[in-house]
């Protein structure tokens, strides 16, 4: 018998559902991650492959994929992927937009708009069920103001900035040299020399985006009062507010619809007195928060053999595609 396959390849992990030509959830599968800019090429077409391995029921195939991710989708991925997805009878693989999964995880609208702030920062406009604009997701060097690699940067450059003497103390600095496992005292000159030089060499030893991790000190000490991470978390939610203002339109009103941790666990979930300081991501619009794109997935592999989903097929897709969440 012959299934869809649906995933929503991420820069952490991977997540696929199998589903009949009626839209019904056979199955369900995790993998690590399959975006290649993440993981590189063939490291994430195995993932891809592991993640529809879990989700097709023993003896099923599949005879199309739809594969949502963020990123260059390149011909050396996609022939890395129809390579290990012909093992479960792929004849036809489609590589979608992670934006457009995003959305449609929200709503079964054809029109309206989606936001992702996790590691880096990306709006769309979306109409007659595809994307008419795209603005941000240029990466960590060139752009993606607000994301979580923003705010794990601007938490260092405060943190050295106070250690230095050329800026007000923070709570910050504590969290981030314990967070780094750097041992020194900074309440003395010499303590403060060796945290700087520790920092220095541990953030330059990792991966820049590896900042993102620092992302949720920043909420936590904004929301306990530190002023320095208030204003962190404050110029984050300007910036992803501009972000979706930029794709907005007068005559596309739409619902919108939000994913990635910045926003989700950060802005929309700061607590009270936080949170009258932040800027709503769609300013004052409400939201959809979803927590990644599988349902969207899934709903576009059912459009792409030309099936509608209604109201209602989104609603059952959306209870019936629930994979637990990561620690």
């Amino acid at each position: 018998m012959t299934q869809l396959l649906a995933l929503d390849a991420g820069g952490t992990s991977t997540r696929a559902v199998a589903l009949d030509h009626d839209g019904e959830v056979l199955g369900l599968g995790r993998s690590t991650a399959g975006n290649p800019t993440a993981a590189g090429i063939v490291p994430a077409a195995e993932a891809v492959a592991a993640a529809a391995r879990a989700a097709l029921p023993p003896g099923t195939t599949s005879d199309m994929a739809v594969l949502a991710m963020a990123g260059e989708q390149s011909d050396a991925f996609r022939a890395e992927v129809e390579q290990r997805l012909a093992a479960y009878g792929v004849t036809r693989v489609v590589l979608d937009h992670d934006l457009l999964a995003l959305f449609c995880s929200g709503t079964a609208s054809l029109e309206g708009y989606a936001l992702i702030a996790g590691t880096g920062t990306v709006a769309a406009r979306v109409r007659d069920g595809s994307l008419e604009r795209v603005v941000g997701g240029r990466g960590w060097l060139l752009g993606d103001a607000g994301g979580g690699f923003w705010i794990g940067r601007e938490v260092v450059r405060a943190v050295v900035s106070a250690l230095d003497g050329q800026a007000e103390a923070t709570a910050l600095t504590q969290d981030v040299l314990g967070a780094l496992g750097i041992v020194a005292d900074p309440a003395y000159e010499a303590g403060r020399v060796s945290a700087i030089r520790q920092l220095v060499s541990a953030v330059y030893a990792r991966r820049p985006v590896a900042l993102a991790e620092l992302a949720p000190l920043a909420f936590a000490a904004a929301a306990a009062g530190d002023p320095v991470a208030r204003r962190v978390v404050v110029a984050a939610s300007e910036a992803l507010a501009d972000l979706l203002d930029a794709v907005r339109v007068p005559d596309l009103e739409g619902p919108v619809v939000v994913g990635g941790s910045v926003v989700a666990r950060g802005v929309l979930q700061a607590p009270p007195a936080l949170s009258v300081d932040l800027t709503p991501p769609a300013r004052g619009v409400a939201v959809t928060a979803v927590p990644d794109g599988l349902v969207g997935a899934a709903v576009l592999a059912l459009r792409h053999t030309g099936a509608e989903v209604d109201d209602a097929r989104f609603e059952r897709l959306r209870a019936a595609i629930r994979l637990p969440q990561p620690a």
